[in-house]
């Protein structure tokens, strides 16, 4: 039954299947081009992951000798955190000094009896000064939350005031000036001194040989939470006295921060900041690694090198591997994984001269974590990766810190411009990849043509395939038409001959 023929159903010389069949031969340079636009678009983004690894590691690089390298940082080191801290810029010297605080600085800051909610503040002029600077403003009277609006809009970071429930149901005015220091005292003036009065905050004292018995000698506070001071520390032995509690003027370069007052010294020290300069080492050794590993991956079809690293997760394991061996024998890859191998296996000139030459002379090495431990083959080690022995570092670091910054940049002529140290060598390698117009974006920019070229191909091809298909559906649609007229023909003559028969 399946070979019984139903016009207009089932096509009698199978048309659809042979047009498929023709049309797959046809569509093979179409796949191919896509395959291809596929592969490009692969090798574009293995070329810009390999330009942001040796980015990376460029600047990581720079970071170790450019005119904001960590060597010049310093940090300010406390024996009691809770009386003293520092801050230092590039330009402190190291030092170590001994401090005492005897007194912290502190500005004026008054209060008033507890008043009823519904107090007012009569309307008025009213000023206030701290030191010699003066504010004034006009109050059309209103409530305690309505002056301390008004107030605290003129104040310009100067004076101040807030209300505080000191107890339930009433409201305290607390007005405080924002500037320490004993010659920062709080004053009042016009109508404020009224309301100091009326509010239980000051009291006024008069001078008894005045001959205006109304002029006002001073007032004092009635309820101070604090009164204006300078700190007292003594550096040294030195008594010092400050209307603050940050000292920019002590230390060149340091800001020393008061934080409450002791008996016994404490003291700062101002060093290098070891600890910035460590990671800034950690951060290159880190790049280096990454950026060898995408080297090795890309120019070897080595399974076993997806293996040794150890940090990749398993979604990164199964996409680089299919990256393995993507441009092997790419020479410009080769020759960069030898430099790189080179630059931080070579000696430099330190003043430590050749006991601290290399990179392993601070506990940086292809076999950092296995000194020691036996000879014995490790592809690892072969494929240039570093490891760091923290103990090893942190132990140069405290005791060879000039030296460490020449091993990583320093100069040979006399100049301020370094020309040679491992990190002035590795930038100077992968510079001309990942800079712009530099090998990377060469690469990308190439495959990026080609990727356009093959879609405009693709293009062509689709139109060319979709025309081919159109004209073999109509040479079959006109073949099987003849050939239903055909037969059409024949079964009318069959018919005719039939019935001219029967009529003998």
């Amino acid at each position: 039954m399946s070979d019984i023929y139903v016009p207009g159903i089932r096509s009698r010389f199978n048309s659809e299947q042979i047009i498929e069949d023709l049309m797959r031969l046809e569509r093979v340079p179409r796949e191919r081009a896509g395959n291809n636009v596929e592969r490009f678009e692969a090798e574009r983004t293995y070329w810009r992951d390999l330009g942001t690894r040796t980015g990376a590691l460029g600047e990581s690089a720079r970071n170790l000798f450019s005119f904001q390298n960590p060597f010049s940082d310093r940090t300010v080191r406390s024996s009691d955190n809770l009386v003293l801290t520092g801050t230092a810029t590039r330009e402190a010297l190291e030092q170590d000094l001994s401090f005492t605080v005897k007194q912290m600085a502190q500005a004026d800051r008054f209060l008033s009896n507890p008043l009823s909610e519904d107090f007012r503040v009569e309307a008025g002029s009213y000023g206030f000064s701290v030191g010699n600077n003066e504010i004034s403003f006009e109050f059309r009277g209103g409530t305690l939350g309505e002056f301390t609006e008004a107030l605290n809009r003129r104040g310009r970071d100067m004076v101040h005031a807030s209300l505080i429930a000191v107890r339930s149901g009433t409201r305290s005015l607390l007005i405080e000036s924002r500037i320490s220091g004993e010659e920062n005292q709080l004053g009042f003036s016009g109508d404020s001194l009224a309301l100091g009065q009326a509010t239980g905050m000051i009291e006024l004292i008069y001078d008894e040989n005045a001959e205006d018995q109304e002029a006002m000698a001073s007032f004092r506070p009635l309820n101070p939470v604090s009164t204006a001071r300078d700190s007292i520390i003594a550096m040294e032995g030195i008594e010092i006295y400050r209307p603050t509690n940050e000292i920019t003027d002590l230390m060149p370069g340091v800001t020393i921060s008061l934080r409450g007052v002791s008996n016994t010294p404490v003291r700062l020290t101002v060093e290098a900041d070891r600890e910035t300069i460590k990671d800034a080492i950690i951060s290159y050794v880190g790049n280096y690694n990454r950026l060898m590993a995408e080297i090795n991956i890309l120019t070897r079809n080595d399974p076993r090198i997806l293996d040794e690293i150890t940090y990749f997760s398993r979604e990164e394991r199964d996409e680089y591997r299919q990256r393995l061996g993507a441009f092997a024998g790419d020479s410009s890859l080769i020759n960069m994984r030898d430099n790189l191998m080179r630059i931080v296996s070579t000696q430099y000139p330190t003043s430590e001269e050749r006991s601290l030459s290399l990179l392993a002379h601070i506990g940086v090495s292809t076999d950092a974590r296995r000194t020691g431990a036996g000879g014995g083959h490790d592809a690892a080690r072969l494929r240039g990766y570093l490891d760091i022995d923290e103990r090893a570092l942190d132990a140069a670091l405290a005791s060879n810190l000039p030296a460490i910054r020449q091993l990583f940049a320093s100069s040979t002529t006399g100049d301020i411009l370094p020309d040679t140290g491992v990190a002035w060598a590795t930038n100077n390698l992968v510079r001309p990849f990942s800079e712009s117009g530099g090998l990377v974006a060469t690469r990308t920019g190439n495959i990026s043509m080609r990727i356009d070229q093959e879609n405009r191909r693709i293009e062509t091809l689709d139109r060319q395939l979709a025309a081919r298909e159109a004209d073999l559906r109509r040479q079959y649609s006109l073949m099987e038409g003849a050939f239903q007229r055909m037969e059409q023909m024949t079964g009318s003559l069959d018919r005719f001959q039939i019935q001219n028969n029967s009529n003998r």
